[in-house]
């Protein structure tokens, strides 16, 4: 009776196994095999009792191999949710070293801007005797530095920035906050364009305009800049744009968005030689307001280079997110 027990309940073991194994079908089964065979010899069992114990135990052998194989590789799934959870910009995403290094020198980025614009307001106000209107050209032309440093560098580099800096933010949203950033540093810019034409124009005897070589790459940087905003919102704002076209302007314009900027951080280190040698006397032995000035432009080299490598470094690059929708066309994939 026990022999003919044992063989019955390996049957129903391996039922069960077999059922189970129907249901959980692994991709790439681990098979372990654990034999574990116990045979009690009886003086009453002759060879035919040998041969069904010998089948019971191969019985047996063959369930926890099927058992074992079939809850061999239950991770399978996990590789999805930690690719939803990067996409969502969720928690398993911050354990991503690229992640990690964008972060710390996005704050970097933006610590050196910040800087750069207490350090030219500290330059202004300590060495250059301030700002004013028109009644004074010299004082009217300290807006210009100070402008162009908050709008045509700082606000600039965060603009292009804004996709990379704000990667869990809808699409739509981030194309509206880089026109809206652009726009302000167009409107700083073009208030300080004027500044720099008046305080040459007012002063006593007039300076003239446009000689210098700040003055063309400055003025090719900002005309660079206005066709860039009217070519990026007429492509990818005003509905209607086709979308090849969108596909075909895109590499323009992210080239050139960088070249404005790269050309804005050369004329900004022109114009502050140009004004160092002008205004600061003895510039050659290093006065305060002289280490002040060359502290202030190689902040403008970090700040420049940091943008620049943290927006074309492909590691970093702003990946898809669910709510991503066109915008204003519903057809949009940039």
């Amino acid at each position: 009776m026990s022999k003919d027990l044992d063989i019955e309940q390996a049957a129903q073991v391996t039922a069960t196994a077999t059922e189970t194994a129907s249901i959980e079908v692994p991709a790439k089964p681990v098979v372990v095999v654990e034999l574990k065979t116990e045979l009690k010899p009886s003086a009453a069992n002759g060879d035919n009792n040998s041969q069904q114990q010998d089948a019971a135990a191969t019985t047996i052998t063959t369930v926890t191999t099927t058992t074992t194989t079939a809850t061999a590789e239950p991770m399978q799934p996990k590789i999805d949710v930690v690719d939803a959870a990067a996409t969502k910009g969720g928690t398993k995403s911050n354990m991503d070293p690229a992640l990690i290094n964008f972060r710390v020198l996005y704050v970097v980025t933006q610590l050196c801007g910040l800087t750069v614009i207490v350090l030219v307001g500290t330059l202004i106000g300590q060495h250059f005797g301030g700002l004013g209107g028109t009644a004074n050209p010299k004082q009217e032309f300290n807006w210009h530095p100070l402008f162009m440093t908050i709008g045509f560098i700082y606000l600039y580099g965060n603009s292009i920035l804004v996709y990379r800096g704000f990667r869990t933010t809808r699409k739509k949203t981030l194309k509206l906050t880089h026109a809206g950033i652009h726009m302000a540093a167009f409107i700083l810019t073009v208030i300080a364009l004027k500044t720099v034409f008046d305080s040459h124009n007012l002063a006593d005897p007039p300076i003239p305009n446009m000689y210098s070589l700040h003055s063309w790459l400055g003025l090719s940087a900002v005309l660079i800049f206005c066709l860039q905003y009217v070519a990026g919102f007429m492509a990818f704002l005003v509905p209607g744009m086709r979308e090849n076209y969108k596909i075909a302007l895109m590499p323009l314009h992210v080239y050139f968005g960088l070249f404005g900027f790269v050309l804005a951080i050369a004329s900004a280190l022109m114009g502050l030689t140009e004004k160092a040698i002008f205004a600061i006397p003895n510039y050659a032995t290093l006065p305060a307001s002289g280490v002040l000035t060359n502290i202030i432009g190689v902040l403008y080299v970090i700040f420049g280079s940091l943008v620049v490598y943290l927006a074309t470094d492909p590691a970093y690059k702003r990946k898809p997110i669910p709510e991503d929708t066109a915008l204003l066309t519903g057809a949009s994939q940039e």
